[in-house]
């Protein structure tokens, strides 16, 4: 008789736990958006250094135009990305600096000298404090700041397209 309970008392726990798990699932979920920074104040941290570990004057970033190119070298769509970046560098006057993103400053020097260094020089971002405060979701973003202003936000991928749509009248 006690394991007849048992068995009961069992399904009825499955039967609820499947319930639970089917209203759960089921149910509509507004998905939260992934906020642009555009309109937004650059937010700089106190210490910034570059890839050979000097310091960075943070007027080179808050002063003038500045494209600021969040990248990794384990970053996939970063190397898709790459070829456009050295040829906007190459032809407009673009000044772009890279943050290299969640990345041991060796990986990203090794990843520049394989295929070319579009940035003036990089961030190096090992443990992604910088890219937090601006608010990044992953590698590659890009950021147009004009005197120390987020005027553009990108996340994804430049390409012509891109340029075309989002950067281009301000070169």
């Amino acid at each position: 008789m006690s394991s007849r309970f048992a068995i009961v008392g069992f399904s009825f726990f499955l039967l609820f736990l499947v319930s639970s798990f089917y209203f759960f699932l089921t149910k509509d979920r507004e998905v939260a958006v992934i906020q642009n920074q555009e309109g937004k104040k650059l937010e700089l941290i106190d210490d910034l250094y570059d890839l050979d570990g000097k310091k960075i004057d943070t007027t080179t970033i808050t002063e003038g135009k500045v494209l600021l190119n969040v990248w990794a070298s384990w970053c996939i769509t970063c190397l898709v990305e790459h070829p456009f970046l050295k040829e906007i560098t190459q032809d407009k006057d673009v000044r772009l600096i890279g943050i290299s993103y969640k990345d041991l400053p060796e990986n990203a020097e090794r990843y520049l000298e394989k295929n070319g260094n579009p940035y003036v020089f990089s961030i190096s971002d090992f443990n992604g404090s910088f890219s937090l405060k601006l608010g990044v979701t992953g590698a590659p973003e890009t950021f147009l700041i004009i005197d120390g202003e987020i005027v553009r936000h990108r996340i994804g991928e430049v390409n012509l397209e891109v340029w075309n749509e989002k950067f281009k009248d301000y070169f």
